[in-house]
């Protein structure tokens, strides 16, 4: 008996999404959800953390996209420019898989983001559509 594409598709996830690559992507775009949700949150724009941080926009940038390499020291340095702190927690699989936690996901409607929060294991990107 063959496997109908959406078998496959499901398969192919299983597989790759306990892969160290596929993680790390999830650490990223948590990182850069956060960032978005701060820089927000006290108005502060991408140049103007760029300025504190003595960088490039192009960097701030490239951070947001998740395609740059992220390192703890990173992730301090733009914690500190934005007066916060960076919080790392290990779980053991079995009480990751079991618990789901609840994160901001970001909306976006008319060029405004707004705040909800969803069972999920990583932030994830909705559309809001007029009724």
């Amino acid at each position: 008996m063959s496997m109908s594409s959406l078998e496959k598709y499901r398969e192919r996830v299983r597989s790759i999404e306990n892969t160290p690559e596929f993680l790390l992507e999830m650490v990223r775009l948590a990182f850069a959800e956060e960032l978005c949700r701060l820089l927000e949150e006290q108005g502060v724009s991408r140049g103007q953390l760029a300025e504190r941080l003595g960088t490039s926009r192009a960097y701030i940038t490239r951070i947001l996209r998740t395609d740059y390499n992220l390192t703890a020291e990173t992730m301090v340095k733009v914690a500190l420019a934005l007066d916060a702190r960076v919080v790392l927690s290990l779980q053991s699989r079995q009480s990751a898989s079991a618990t789901a936690v609840a994160v901001p996901a970001r909306t976006v409607h008319h060029r405004t983001w707004r705040n909800e929060f969803v069972a999920s294991d990583k932030p994830a990107r909705r559309w809001n559509r007029k009724p």
